[in-house]
């Protein structure tokens, strides 16, 4: 058989044997090369011959850089060597057949030399069905590099060579190439729809989670698109095959072009939004580089920049578009936030720890949602005075549909940790009473039961985090309706020890001790029954207060001065008696306020507070009168004092003595004249003073020796 001349039957592939050729039009750098399904159906077919997996001998063929051998036994041959085929496959068996099409299938079965013998009707079928498998491949190829590639008609080969302003110019071209042109017209109109019908949107709408780079990429991706159909639609080949057309007044030429404006717009649209969202890419590169716990600072600029994109790109403010890339932003932080918090440890860690990154998580994403409101409010700003502002009226939830989900099952693993926190406790707790040691071992027994529920996620290996995943929610339904068990029987426990309590200081070691499970609703529920019972009890300690200053105060006038602590002067004695007083009570009153659900605005309430501020108000008054006869006395006191020399001589035995007044000694300590311990302490003073009075007086003759020359 005879292959075609080499200008002879030529399609749309080129004369490259490696790869099949594109038309000038379609330039533009190629991709990478991606594996093609050619390579996989070989693979198949060998592994049933020889028993290999084809799974294995695919990903054989994918993992491969240069050539291969394989060895294929057909269906129904017998054993031995003689029966088993075997060739070489290339690294990219798509192309590698392609280039077999063009270069040896192609021309051979179009050569109608090889066809004599055959009926005109065989033949032109064969030719017919080989330029579609052409036709085919050719497209494949575009497929496989991300292109739109549009075959060319048989017989458009060395059209380009052709001058249109030759008058010669139709009969040099194939009479055929006219129905096969307007042919290849309709077949472009399927591709080039598909390509302009793509949209962003639709990795989403298939139930994916892209990133906002998917839409950076998405866009990059349609630019070189159109730019590669357009520049086929403008080759030189295409526009004589269309001057052919309008010469013959075809009426696919109104088609071709309207189908060439459709390109042009979309390729403008592609360009001018490609050219808007490539600022983004650093502050997403940002995002991504940093820990999601420092990433709070990166939204507000991440949203002005989307915002700036709304207001000017012409292409893109559009509501549909702008919540696709809000999606994806909310996609991109939901997959951070599962970076930071590593949902496999997220239950099984430290619970504080586990916890406090929940919360950072909880402030950062619910922070990005008040941002995208705050600069919902303020599109304006983005705008020229005078400009028709667009402003985003479609509904937050279009947007933030995912991230609410997710923040949902944040609070729900919050809420278990905060759970699981509050129940450790309960392993230290201990009461007091007669009771004391049995609620103990009832408490121990509640925290086993507990330990136990929550060992169920620590055995678990899915991810908690997992919005599809509906394992974790009903092991998170299981574990709380345990801890409701447990709740109300703390419930009990805190009753009983509540009503053990015998004043107010055990009753605060008590509300100390359950701290935060005060704030878990059954047992709240149950505390509030016992609140209005504490008020009284301060009510009561109020009431003896006033008993005890009335007391102090009435025995200050039956003996000329309060009593007084040991070794405490009259006046900062007595101060002393009405702060410690004061205490008693300030102490359980800032206890009793900062207690959660405690109300004190009931009557009840109005009533303690009030007789607190009054009883206060009495110790204000008291205090104040202590020291204002103090302060009228003291300065006159001071200056008598500060004239009397610190010592004098008896004038009976002569002897020097201190000149302390043993009454303001005896008010200063309360102790008794005639006693052994004051008689010391006296001596001792007198020592001391004597002591420092004799080292003066020799440090005075001393210096008068050494400076006098005596």
């Amino acid at each position: 058989m005879e292959a075609a001349e080499p200008g002879g039957e030529r399609g749309a592939v080129g004369p490259e044997p490696s790869e099949p050729s594109q038309d000038p039009g379609a330039g533009g750098p190629e991709p990478p090369e991606a594996p093609d399904p050619v390579s996989e159906r070989v693979c198949r077919g060998a592994a049933r011959a020889l028993a290999v997996p084809a799974e294995r001998c695919a990903g054989a063929a994918r993992a491969l850089r240069g050539k291969a051998v394989f060895f294929l036994r057909p269906p129904g041959a017998g054993p031995g060597p003689a029966e088993l085929l075997c060739g070489d496959l290339p690294a990219d068996p798509l192309a590698h057949f392609a280039a077999l099409l063009e270069e040896v299938i192609v021309p051979i079965l179009t050569n109608r030399k090889n066809h004599q013998g055959w009926p005109r009707v065989v033949s032109q079928d064969i030719i017919h069905h080989v330029h579609s498998l052409k036709k085919t491949v050719f497209m494949v190829v575009g497929q496989v590099k991300g292109k739109t590639l549009l075959p060319l008609p048989a017989g458009s080969e060395g059209i380009e060579n052709i001058d249109p302003e030759n008058e010669r110019f139709l009969e040099l071209v194939d009479k055929s190439l006219v129905h096969a042109t307007e042919s290849a017209i309709i077949d472009w109109s399927h591709q080039i729809q598909r390509a302009l019908k793509k949209e962003s949107s639709e990795p989403l709408l298939q139930g994916s989670n892209p990133n906002p780079k998917v839409e950076l990429e998405f866009w990059k991706n349609r630019c070189e698109e159109l730019e590669c159909i357009y520049d086929q639609l403008r080759s030189r080949k295409v526009r004589n095959m269309m001057e052919v057309l309008e010469r013959v007044k075809s009426i696919y030429v109104p088609a071709f072009k309207s189908m060439l404006r459709d390109v042009e717009a979309a390729l403008a649209e592609a360009q001018d939004i490609h050219l808007h969202l490539t600022p983004l890419q650093r502050p997403l590169e940002d995002i991504e580089a940093v820990e999601f716990s420092k990433v709070k600072p990166f939204l507000a600029p991440l949203l002005h920049m989307v915002c700036w994109i709304w207001a000017t790109c012409k292409h893109y403010n559009v509501a549909v578009r702008i919540i696709v890339l809000l999606q994806e932003i909310c996609n991109l932080l939901i997959q951070q936030a599962v970076v930071y918090l590593s949902p496999e440890d997220l239950l099984k860690g430290e619970m504080e720890e586990s916890l406090g990154k929940v919360q950072t998580v909880l402030d950062i994403l619910n922070g990005f949602k008040g941002v995208f409101e705050e600069r919902r409010e303020n599109l304006h700003m983005y705008y020229e005075p005078g400009q028709e502002v667009r402003k985003w009226d479609f509904h937050s939830r279009m947007v933030f549909a995912r991230l609410d989900s997710f923040l949902k099952r944040l609070e729900m693993v919050k809420g278990l940790l905060t759970t699981a926190l509050d129940l450790t406790k309960l392993e230290k707790m201990e009461f007091s009473g007669i009771r004391g040691r049995a609620l103990g071992q009832q408490v121990l027994d509640m925290h086993e039961e507990f330990q136990e529920a929550y060992r169920v996620f620590a055995e678990r290996s899915y991810d908690c985090l997992d919005l599809a995943s509906t394992e974790f929610e009903q092991d998170a339904l299981g574990f709380q309706q345990k801890v409701e068990d447990i709740d109300h029987r703390l419930s009990t426990v805190f009753t009983q020890a509540f009503d053990d309590t015998l004043d107010l200081e055990h009753v605060f070691k008590l509300l100390t001790m359950f701290q935060s499970l005060l704030e878990r609703p059954v047992i709240a529920a149950v505390a509030a029954d016992k609140w209005p019972v504490l008020i009284s009890m301060f009510s009561t300690a109020l009431d003896h207060t006033r008993l005890i200053y009335c007391s102090h105060t009435q025995a200050g006038l039956k003996l000329g001065s309060p009593p007084l602590h040991k070794n405490m002067p009259s006046v900062a004695g007595a101060l002393a008696w009405a702060r410690e007083l004061r205490a008693r009570i300030q102490r359980p009153f800032d206890q009793l306020r900062h207690i959660p659900h405690l109300c004190l605005d009931s009557a009840q309430g109005r009533r303690v507070v009030q007789k607190y501020e009054e009883m206060i108000q009495l110790l204000d008054r008291y205090q104040d009168k202590l020291y204002l006869d103090w302060s009228q006395t003291v300065s006159e006191k001071s200056q008598y004092n500060l004239t009397q020399p610190l010592i004098r001589r008896d004038p009976e035995t002569k002897l020097i003595t201190v000149n302390f007044d043993p009454q303001e000694n005896q008010s200063l300590l309360l102790a008794d004249p005639a006693s052994d311990s004051w008689k010391a302490y006296v001596d001792y003073v007198d020592e001391i003073v004597l002591d420092g009075f004799f080292t003066a007086i020799e440090c005075s003759l001393k210096y008068l020796l050494e400076n006098t020359g005596c």
